[in-house]
């Protein structure tokens, strides 16, 4: 599953189209809830084998990709109160289960309800064709600009634009530039670089040969407008030498400077004169909202390759004529008017930026394009064709433009590295650029944000939905085998409704629902109706007449489950609507049933309102095991410490009345847990702390809940956020005493190393961590591991263990069991400083498990010697 999920959160364009139909935050992997619902949906004779192996070949087989009616019980229902894009919903519709949906933000059960839906693509794409033609045809001109190298007419892929505000101190205007590269050389196209200078004639500087900057002391000469770096042996003189690694020249005005050092930097500007301010609160004196001016262009000229030139007179005439043209359209074209609600995630934008509609986050071209792409979009409803409904047409081009929104916007920035755009949500959340970039949507020439990607996106969604497929690696021959899967697919057929409403309180009837598959609401993780009101505005503008649900001005947010403190909701709102959805899903859910859900959180107050919330509700955890959520390399995951890891967790409507000490409790939890460590650790090389504390908690959950209320202290029932205290301290002795060496290394080994590695510490302390392995500090110290007094243990070092191995060695010989792992070590290491002979050990204790020791005694030592204690070994055999 791990595998799976990765893959498919890296690409799910290609691994699972549909989930490309629109935006929708924080999808979990449709291939988890694939495993779950075939999982579900079998009896307990189907091993885990059976739903997914390997061959010999190489290949796959079972049901997941080869799926058997005669295993798979599709005669249930299965309920998800949380539908959110709709994952749970649309791999079980895929299975064959009849499935219901719960969703209170219109845009999620908008995304969930044209995943389902079908359409004729045929017709989608003529009609697609035709609404794209039209609008080109009306301001197609509007995205050209002349290329200074030939004076042909080229198409636009993006504007490059930059924030001006004027110096508070001296009224200078500053335009912001966080660093003056525009893009990186890459093997079919030349870097860019913009000079500083503005009474430069032509700022645009070539990178045609150079990936990096120059280096300090190259001495160059610039000959017809191109820069050359003199050897050492030339007789040239060199019109400038680089003062400094990483500097650059323009070959124009002759400029050196630091393509790194712009006049931005941290939120604050500097002007000319030195002066250092921060740009929200010149904004906010100003009582202004961001203004930005274009600069350079990017462009394909004829021959089809994509250049970089300066932002010129003819490129200002056309945004003066889009502007224009705006204000002679703008009353019949439906362009969202509603001001931004101030929230935790808006707040931002608005009082720190003065954005005050949702139409200021888009530059004009941008509001007419779309809005005449909207206005054709539902003007096919008045149309009429053979083998499909024309309102089914205009919906799915109104989401296909409505999806493409996530790239045509004030909030996009420029990735140099990577040359191309960002997304507006690429953290979760609103965050002002002063440096965005403005696309063309009707291109056709590879720009990520066009809408002819976009459209594609659309197509293979739909594509996949009547043949849906899986694409799974074949290890032995090195490359993704595609297993269609024809018995299956996605459509209303098993629909049996969408609800765009709260799940506090559920319509069906009692012990109706079979299975309940969830991903519920992580705390204050994401704001979800925040976050989609950006697209909801423009989805209202064509919807709004046909559907009740986009009725409201934005998205509805007083019934939201989500901690928000701009909303005053707090963790008892959380805790308590939570509650109140699971004890439906309890009352609808049948005795024999099941819930399923995942979890995702590294914050502790989190896990606290979710278990107090299924413990509430009269659920008990049966089981708790992670799986691969996110990409690591993910910004979301990657710059904030986050956990990669999703729990998942099976509960059922079963109690058990065994009793249990909180003291039973902890001691049972720190022998589970160190085990657990260790299979998380040979399972996944990087795992992070973050994500280790996220299954170690999901394991506290069930053992937690399989007792509750039956967990006592001094005679008292502990409550959860007590209990929940124990967990945590349990958590954190054991994360900090443990340390990632292979399990084979003897425990006393293990903790000598752990506290090698944190540092000197009183013995209670030291104590602590010893009774996750069974130890006490005489166990170390009867082994001379540490010394000290009792306020500050510390560990003996391998010159001052050395007569004491000896003595085991001269005892017992060098094949005694009664020798640790860091004996070996360090005896090694003695030998090796002595210059003294090593093979003869070597060829008796020499493993692996001893190199990875060794690696490991080298980094906490800052000694290399350890390491060549293995090197000298090789050398001597």
């Amino acid at each position: 599953m791990d595998e799976l999920a990765e893959k498919e959160t890296y690409r799910r364009d290609v691994y699972r189209p549909i989930y490309s139909l629109h935006k929708w935050w924080a999808r979990r992997a449709g291939s988890t809830f694939r495993s779950l619902g075939l999982a579900a949906l079998t009896d307990e004779s189907v091993t885990k084998d059976d739903i997914l192996t390997e061959r010999n070949s190489g290949t796959h087989d079972g049901l997941y990709i080869n799926p058997d009616d005669d295993r798979i019980n599709t005669d249930v229902t299965v309920l998800d109160p949380f539908a959110g894009g709709g994952t749970t919903l649309v791999e079980m519709n895929r299975i064959g289960a009849d499935v219901i949906g719960y969703e209170l933000n219109p845009v999620a059960w908008w995304t969930e309800k044209k995943s389902m839906d079908e359409v004729d693509l045929d017709i989608l794409e003529q009609e697609y064709n035709r609404i794209i033609e039209e609008t080109k045809k009306e301001v197609g001109d509007l995205y050209k600009t002349i290329d200074p190298q030939t004076g042909n007419e080229c198409e636009v892929l993006y504007y490059f634009q930059s924030q001006k505000v004027p110096c508070v101190t001296c009224g200078e205007e500053v335009q912001l530039f966080p660093r003056y590269q525009l893009s990186k050389k890459k093997k079919t196209s030349s870097g860019a670089l913009y000079c500083p200078n503005q009474d430069c004639d032509d700022r645009i500087i070539e990178l045609k040969s150079r990936s990096k900057g120059l280096e300090k002391g190259d001495k160059v000469k610039i000959k017809d407008g191109d820069l050359e770096i003199l050897s050492e042996q030339s007789n040239e003189k060199p019109d400038l030498i680089i003062s400094d690694d990483g500097n650059e020249v323009c070959s124009n005005c002759r400029l050196e400077f630091d393509p790194s050092d712009g006049t931005y930097g941290y939120g604050k500007y500097t002007c000319s004169n030195g002066h250092k301010h921060d740009v929200k609160e010149t904004l906010q004196r100003r009582d202004e909202k961001p203004h930005f001016e274009r600069f350079a262009i990017q462009y394909v000229n004829i021959h089809g390759d994509k250049r970089i030139k300066e932002f010129e007179q003819d490129d200002a005439e056309r945004v003066k004529k889009a502007r224009e043209k705006l204000g002679e359209l703008y009353d019949e074209l439906p362009i969202p008017h509603q001001r931004i609600p101030v929230g935790d995630e808006t707040k931002r934008i608005v009082e720190n930026y003065n954005y005050e509609r949702f139409k200021d986050l888009f530059t004009d071209r941008h509001l007419l394009t779309y809005g005449l792409l909207f206005k054709k979009a539902k003007e096919i409803q008045t149309k009429e064709f053979e083998s499909d409904e024309a309102q089914n047409i205009s919906e799915f081009l109104i989401t296909t433009l409505s999806n493409s929104l996530n790239y045509n916007n004030q909030l996009t920035r420029w990735r140099p590295g990577q040359n191309k755009a960002t997304d507006i949500f690429v953290r979760h959340a609103y965050i002002p650029r002063v440096q965005p970039v403005e696309a063309n949507p009707l291109s056709e020439e590879g720009n990520i944000a066009s809408l002819q990607n976009y459209f594609d996106k659309t197509y293979e969604a739909k594509k996949y939905c009547v043949r849906p497929f899986e694409k799974i690696k074949n290890r032995k021959k090195g490359k993704m085998e595609q297993f269609y899967v024809e018995s299956e697919s996605i459509s209303n057929d098993c629909v049996e409704s969408l609800n765009c409403k709260t799940s506090e309180r559920l319509d069906q009837e009692d012990e109706s629902v079979d299975y309940v598959i969830t991903d519920p609401p992580y705390y204050d993780n994401v704001q979800y109706s925040e976050l989609s009101d950006y697209f909801y505005v423009w989805l209202r503008e064509c919807l709004q007449h046909e559907y009740e649900e986009f009725s409201p001005e934005v998205v509805p947010k007083a019934r939201e489950i989500v901690a928000n403190r701009s909303a005053n909701k707090d963790e008892e709102f959380f805790v308590n609507s939570l509650s109140n959805v699971f004890s439906e899903a309890n009352r609808v859910l049948k005795p024999d049933g099941e819930m399923i859900f995942t979890y995702h959180h590294n914050e502790n107050e989190a896990w606290s309102v979710i278990l107090q919330a299924l413990i509430r509700s009269g659920f008990t955890i049966a089981g708790a095991y992670p799986v691969q959520s996110e990409m690591p390399n993910n910004p979301h995951i990657s710059d904030l410490d986050n956990a990669e890891y999703d729990i998942l967790i099976f509960a059922n409507k079963e109690r058990t009345d065994e009793e249990i000490t909180l003291t039973e409790l902890r001691q049972n939890l720190f022998f589970e847990l160190q085990d657990i460590i260790q299979e998380e650790r040979e399972r996944h090389e990087d795992l992070g702390q973050a994500d280790l504390g996220v299954i170690l908690r999901g394991k506290c959950m069930y053992y937690y809940s399989k007792h509750y209320p039956n967990v006592y202290s001094d005679g008292e029932e502990v409550d959860i956020d007590t209990a929940l205290d124990t967990v945590d301290s349990v958590i954190e002795q054991i994360l900090e005493g443990s340390v990632n060496l292979p399990q084979a290394i003897d425990p006393l080994t293990q903790s000598y190393a752990a506290l090698f590695q944190r540092g000197a510490e009183d013995y209670d302390q030291l104590n602590k961590h010893l009774l996750a392995k069974n130890l006490n500090v005489s166990d170390l110290e009867d082994e001379k591991l540490v010394k000290g007094p009792r306020d500050a243990k510390e560990p003996v070092t391998a010159d001052e263990r050395i007569n004491y191995i000896e003595g085991k060695l001269n005892k017992n010989g060098r094949g005694s069991d009664s020798l640790l792992d860091i004996d070996k070590v360090h005896y090694l290491y003695h030998l090796y400083k002595s210059d003294q002979n090593t093979v003869e050990y070597l060829k008796e204790w020499k493993t692996d498990d001893l190199e990875d020791l060794a690696d490991f005694m080298a980094e906490v030592t800052d000694d290399e010697r350890y390491e060549s204690v293995m090197e000298m070994g090789l050398q001597q055999f």
